[in-house]
């Protein structure tokens, strides 16, 4: 049979089992919360890249409307030097010029932009596989957390039965 001051020892030891139990408890909880924002992060970046991919096809589209626009500019200038006598076809075609120029240089300036965006893409897919380690290095600690977890939980059920043996036995 135990003596009191060994109950009290036991009593005290599961009292701190306990308090490191919850401390324990608390840091998973910290640590579901690490993932989860890392996993917002993530979705963020697949959204990120779903952008870039659609500034992409707009890209190739721009690409494309350029390319038509400079032929269309090729044939104007054809004509004009056809046409030098005719002043009011003359002054059309140049009107058209000048809107041409100007949508291609808008067009130009945006294609700067998805450029720029382009050359931010190492950066992202770096920073994103960063993450994803993170993420693989938190759900091991997670899972390690887990096992010391289920490592205590076993220890206090099995002081749990000893206090309960002890207490029948008194």
């Amino acid at each position: 049979m135990l003596s009191e001051e060994e109950i009290q020892k036991l009593i005290s030891d599961n009292e701190y089992l306990q308090i490191q139990i919850n401390d324990l408890n608390e840091m998973l909880e910290i640590r579901n919360e690490q993932v989860e924002v890392l996993r917002s992060k993530n979705r963020k970046m697949s959204e990120m890249q779903s952008t870039l991919e659609n500034n992409l096809e707009e890209f190739s589209y721009m690409q494309h409307f350029i390319g038509k626009q400079q032929q269309k500019v090729k044939q104007y200038a054809r004509r004009e030097e056809e046409m030098e006598t005719e002043l009011i076809e003359s002054i059309s075609m140049e009107k058209e010029y000048y809107t041409i120029r100007d949508q291609f240089e808008s067009k130009n300036i945006a294609l700067q932009d998805v450029n720029n965006q382009l050359d931010e893409i190492p950066a992202l897919t770096k920073e994103l596989a960063q993450e994803k380690r993170k993420i693989a290095e938190l759900e091991s600690s997670l899972d390690i957390l887990k096992e010391e977890n289920d490592l205590l939980q076993h220890e206090i059920a099995k002081l749990k039965r000893q206090i309960a043996v002890l207490k029948e036995k008194d």
